[in-house]
């Protein structure tokens, strides 16, 4: 999936207004979601280099920490789709608990980070290690930009 594919997706979710159209959008972002999953694994693929024995190693566990840090992905979609619904009428206490969650969320992934770091040094170098989680982190932010491109800020006039 492109940076900009994902733009226009962003810009779906905060125009949502029904439900039927929420669902689809829900449906786009599963399928996006799905291929940005498998772009990231050829990305790792072609960035981190491995021999065989590591390889054999690496992508099962790959996929297990792929599996945890998706559903911070669905916590950070729904937060997402909850703003769009609302960032119009948005109140005090929603911008709350919408910072609130997004704090939560960015804590827990970090927690999740910190407690696979130790796994993946099991069975490869540090630099390798490093390697991946430099090459995660820059994924990341690629997508964090897009969408905090498109999604509008909170209006403080309100």
């Amino acid at each position: 999936m492109t940076v900009k594919r994902l733009s226009w997706l962003m810009i779906g979710l905060v125009l949502v207004t029904t439900s039927a159209a929420q669902a689809q959008v829900r449906h786009d972002i599963a399928v996006d979601r799905a291929a940005i999953q498998s772009d990231r694994q050829a990305i790792v693929a072609a960035n981190l280099p491995l021999t065989e024995d590591q390889a054999k190693a690496f992508w099962p566990m790959f996929r297990e920490y792929r599996a945890e840090m998706a559903k911070l992905g669905d916590r950070a979609v729904d937060l997402v789709l909850d703003y769009a619904k609302s960032f119009e009428t948005l109140s005090d206490a929603q911008a709350a608990a919408m910072l609130d969650e997004y704090v939560a969320i960015q804590t827990s992934e970090a927690k999740i980070r910190s407690a696979w770091v130790p796994k993946f040094r099991k069975i490869l170098p540090p630099k390798a290690v490093t390697r991946f989680f430099q090459i995660e982190n820059k994924l990341d932010a690629i997508l964090r930009f897009a969408a905090a491109d498109e999604i509008p800020l909170v209006d403080t006039t309100k």
